[in-house]
């Protein structure tokens, strides 16, 4: 299963929009959406996020800043198919 994680700070402007994309990306199969506060991580706990919101796939960041939801989709399905394809 993919797995999308959104790294938010709670000061960021951007919070708001990020879980309303969360929100919209988990209606999508083999995908597991995971918002994750900077306030309440340690270091160990993320990868190098340098902006909020990041969208990471798979531990691989996709975004910074909050895209359109038309591009989060075809950006997650893309890599998800290219991932399928791969082990074909």
């Amino acid at each position: 299963m993919d797995v999308l994680e959104i790294y938010v700070a709670r000061h960021c402007f951007g919070s708001d929009e990020a879980s309303r994309l969360a929100a919209a990306m988990q209606s999508l199969s083999g995908l597991q959406v995971k918002v994750r506060i900077l306030d309440q991580l340690t270091e160990n706990d993320m990868p190098e996020v340098v902006a909020t919101p990041s969208y990471f796939l798979n531990g691989c960041l996709l975004f910074l800043g909050n895209p359109r939801l038309e591009e989060l989709v075809e950006k997650v399905a893309s890599l998800s198919r290219h991932k399928a394809d791969s082990h074909e």
